[in-house]
């Protein structure tokens, strides 16, 4: 079926369900009460290295090769990998990225099969202070990424949200080893 071309038209989504997840683009995120624009994937090299790219989704696209076959690709705004981009912040162990440091412009697709969900959380500790261009949006520089619901590969039909998940040790939770909680003085 792959070797037909698509049908010329092309279905374009806010939303779309994949993998028991629900996937926005940036732009219904806007207009929602909840974040699912976020994303990564995984990338093997060939030298056999694996790369997170971290991004958020600009436009759900729908091929279909007709006889009910469908692909569904994902056109997203990707994170650079280096130069600021993504930081793992050493004290507590937490993936930092720059939402506005963005590359790989010609590479933008990626199935939607092969993508894991990803949520990123303003790092407050980034708040522009005093005379910057950012202090007029007031948006931190800076989010922290945390992981959506995952499947878990090699067994089939449990994700983290199933009862099996806490029994397999594969998958860690979203854990610090440090308490980032504040003691603010009485």
């Amino acid at each position: 079926m792959l070797a037909r071309q698509p049908a010329w038209h092309v279905l374009i989504y806010k939303g779309y369900e994949i993998n028991r997840n629900t996937f926005y683009t940036v732009s219904q995120d806007k207009s929602s009460t909840n974040q699912n624009s976020g994303v990564h994937v995984d990338a093997m090299k060939p030298n056999g290295d694996i790369h997170t790219y971290y991004g958020r989704i600009e436009e759900i696209w729908e091929l279909d090769y007709a006889y009910n076959f469908k692909v569904p690709l994902f056109r997203c705004q990707w994170v650079k990998i280096t130069g600021g981009g993504v930081s793992v912040d050493k004290e507590y162990e937490m993936t930092i990225v720059d939402l506005n440091n963005t590359g790989y412009r010609n590479d933008p697709f990626v199935l939607a099969a092969d993508v894991n969900q990803v949520f990123y959380v303003k790092d407050m500790s980034t708040k522009p202070e005093g005379n910057t261009t950012r202090k007029k949006t007031n948006e931190p520089k800076h989010h922290i990424v945390l992981i959506g619901k995952r499947n878990i590969m090699g067994i089939e039909d449990k994700s983290d949200m199933s009862e099996d998940y806490e029994k397999d040790k594969r998958i860690p939770p979203f854990c610090v080893p440090k308490d980032p909680s504040i003691l603010l003085a009485v």
